[in-house]
């Protein structure tokens, strides 16, 4: 058995979908339990965790032969983008659980990893600048505005009484956000650091009036907040982020016949990433807005449709507890179709249906027909079959039970 994993992207933006090609190579028949995509990062307790998946093949059989399909995973609007200063990275993960013929109890799972980069939409990391006007004990502090841009120079406007120096320090606050059930906010592997002087000018003489100037450093990470949550309540308590502060410290010493006490207020600003140019794209039908894989035969559906024909639906005798059903398929075109898979499923009342079974088939000849066996404990009218090939066509065919 082999497997392949490769995504279509190198990076991603959030909010985006990441188109991801999969190839599945069996050497002989296969039963497999789940297949699918899972986007991965990993807490500094070096835990897996999941972040979103996306199922490629639900259980069922398949011939020995090759299956490719291609997936878009949803990259959504409150993941983490990478950071890699603080180690936060993403994998995707082809990930195959099939049964243990030794032991029932250990089933076999088989992993290919492919590292991804999430990057942060431009529109997410915009604010809009406002003035800052402060007096604390006679030192007056005014900035025209509260955001910045890396290697931008800041220029801070002041006045005050009976100080024998002013000094400001750019201040930097950055760290892991990391939450889990066993251990809360109280994680022993994230070190709650201080925060670091990015920046640093002083007063030389006059103190009374003026103004000084503080570059913002050309390497210096934007200001963020970002948090993850699981969406299932199974995990709710989870929580994983990262998040980078800036503050301008104001330091105020007063002369020796005014006190010791220096005068100290922090003046949180925002240093806002430069723009970010996104890659020019091809045609993408895994932009925002589309639902599913792209399609390499857009407009053929109705074409594929013609393809295939229910033969025939017939109930069979039970078998315990479990009604059994075999469907007939048969493929009317002139051509030899690769990589295919049929997924089977009852309805019920015509609204809702039962556990998928998928069956795979290596190749399938013109004017073939195909008997599929679909069992089910519950009382189903019809059934749903859903065919794909190797070429990514789809189709969802429905017909009563005779």
């Amino acid at each position: 058995m082999q497997l392949k994993l490769t995504p279509m992207r190198n990076s991603v933006f959030i909010g985006d979908k990441l188109p991801v090609r999969t190839n599945f190579s069996f050497d002989e028949d296969t039963e497999l339990l789940w297949s699918g995509i899972r986007l991965l990062t990993s807490p500094p307790c070096q835990k897996d965790l999941q972040i979103s998946q996306k199922e490629v093949f639900s259980r069922g059989i398949f011939e020995a032969g090759e299956y490719i399909r291609e997936k878009a995973l949803l990259i959504k609007n409150n993941v983490v983008p990478t950071i890699e200063k603080r180690d936060l990275a993403y994998r995707l993960q082809l990930y195959l659980r099939k049964p243990n013929p030794v032991n029932a109890d250990d089933n076999i799972v088989v992993q290919k990893n492919q590292e991804i980069l999430i990057k942060p939409k431009e529109s997410s990391l915009k604010k809009k600048p406002n003035p800052i006007s402060l007096t604390i004990s006679g030192l007056h502090i005014e900035l025209k505005k509260d955001v910045f841009k890396p290697g931008e120079t800041i220029k801070i406007n002041y006045t005050s009484e009976n100080l024998r120096e002013i000094e400001i320090r750019l201040l930097q606050k950055a760290n892991l956000v990391c939450f889990c059930e066993s251990y809360g906010r109280n994680c022993q592997k994230v070190e709650e650091l201080p925060p670091a002087i990015a920046g640093d000018v002083k007063t030389k003489s006059n103190t009374e009036q003026g103004y000084l100037l503080l570059k913002v450093p050309e390497v210096a990470e934007p200001s963020h907040n970002y948090l993850w949550e699981p969406s299932e309540k199974e995990h709710w308590g989870l929580k994983y982020g990262d998040y980078c502060e800036y503050s301008l410290l104001v330091i105020g010493r007063k002369k020796s016949d005014s006190g010791r006490e220096p005068i100290k207020f922090d003046l949180p600003i925002t240093v806002q990433a430069k723009p970010i140019v996104e890659e020019e794209l091809e045609a993408d039908l895994f932009a925002e807005g589309s639902s599913g894989a792209p399609s390499l035969f857009e407009g053929v559906s109705s074409k594929f449709q013609k393809i295939f024909q229910v033969i025939s639906i017939e109930a069979l005798a039970k078998k315990e507890l479990e009604s059994r059903y075999k469907v007939t398929i048969k493929n009317t075109s002139k051509d030899t179709l690769d990589g295919i898979t049929v997924k089977l499923s009852g309805l019920q009342e015509g609204l809702f249906e039962t556990a998928p079974k998928l069956t795979g088939f290596n190749k399938w000849d013109s004017q073939e027909e195909k008997e599929i066996f679909y069992e089910s404990k519950q009382k189903i009218s019809a059934i749903v079959s859903i065919i794909e090939d190797n070429k990514q066509k789809n189709i969802r065919l429905q017909g009563p039970i005779n």
